[in-house]
């Protein structure tokens, strides 16, 4: 019994050399490839694949070797600016910053101006596009307000006093399409106390179906999100709103979290009637959609372009 006991500790002893010497060998191998050319010297800088989180994608891993390491310490190599998506809007929701005001803010665009913090019409002064009481309940008259004016704010309240809507960073066009983004969000007054900071509920699951763009049907965010048809049929459903939370956009922490307005002011969680709504958008036109003449391709142009 003692001498297998021997002759196991030999043989974990013996293993572990020769382990030793083979992370001595790798050590060695990797310190030769290390010398010479500056691009390596980058790449090992680096370390082995996934041992520091600054190891190079491979766009980075092509310029290096084609440039030299000078091209990726470059902040705008040969003129080539990299772009910071950070810094861009609308590549995510804003949940803790709100929005200053702009000098021109009143009313409801006052109201919703904190909300729109990290997107394209954070610093726009806002214009009424689109009031159902002024140009009428149905998605026609929906439409003709929005489509092609770009990024859109969409304000409701509901006849039991909910008050709630969704931010739409692509826009309308009236195509059928289902746009995608990570910068959509939904948002709601819980208790409809415009006095309090609104809770906004971010996109999830990814940015496809963000904002389903139907010309005939009113706004719809994701596929149960937020959904206003502005449909005559059947009677009296042209002012329903409908919603269920928690497949494309976060729940709430209220209840069960799947109604964006609750049971606090409306009875009914999952529908309700709307008493008002309203979609905002840039005074200055923002980001548009335009159709290609002679072409079926839609392209974004920006006023004086």
């Amino acid at each position: 019994m003692l001498g297998a006991r021997k002759l196991q500790c030999a043989r974990g002893a013996q293993e572990q050399r020769q382990q030793q010497q083979q992370q001595q060998q790798r050590g060695q191998a990797r310190r030769r490839r290390c010398t010479g050319m500056p691009q390596r010297q980058a790449r090992c800088a680096a370390g082995p694949p996934g041992d520091k989180a600054g190891e190079p994608d491979l766009i980075e891993k092509a310029v290096g070797w084609l440039f030299g390491a000078k091209a990726l310490a470059d902040p705008a190599p040969m003129g080539m600016k990299r772009i910071d998506f950070e810094s861009l809007p609308d590549q995510r929701v804003e949940l803790e910053r709100d929005a200053a005001p702009v000098a021109d803010d009143d009313g409801d665009a006052a109201l919703v101006r904190p909300l729109l913090a990290g997107t394209q019409l954070e610093a726009e002064s806002l214009s009424l596009a689109y009031d159902a009481e002024q140009h009428g309940w149905t998605f026609r008259a929906f439409h003709e307000r929005v489509d092609g004016r770009g990024a859109a704010l969409v304000l409701a309240r509901s006849s039991g006093g909910a008050v709630f809507g969704g931010y739409n960073p692509e826009g309308w066009v009236s195509l059928g399409e289902d746009r995608a983004s990570n910068g959509a969000f939904l948002f709601v007054w819980p208790d409809g106390d415009t006095t309090k900071r609104a809770l906004k509920l971010p996109k999830i699951g990814g940015p496809n179906l963000a904002v389903i763009d139907k010309p005939d049907s009113g706004p719809q965010f994701g596929a149960e999100g937020l959904s206003i048809p502005l449909k005559p049929i059947p009677r009296g459903e042209e002012r329903t709103a409908k919603t269920k939370l928690g497949t494309y956009y976060k729940r709430t922490p209220v209840g069960t979290g799947k109604s964006l307005w609750g049971t606090g002011l409306e009875a009914d969680g999952k529908r309700c009637q709307l008493a008002s709504l309203r979609v905002f958008v840039a005074a200055s036109g923002g980001v548009q959609w335009t159709l290609d003449p002679g072409s079926i391709t839609w392209r974004s142009v920006k006023p004086g372009e």
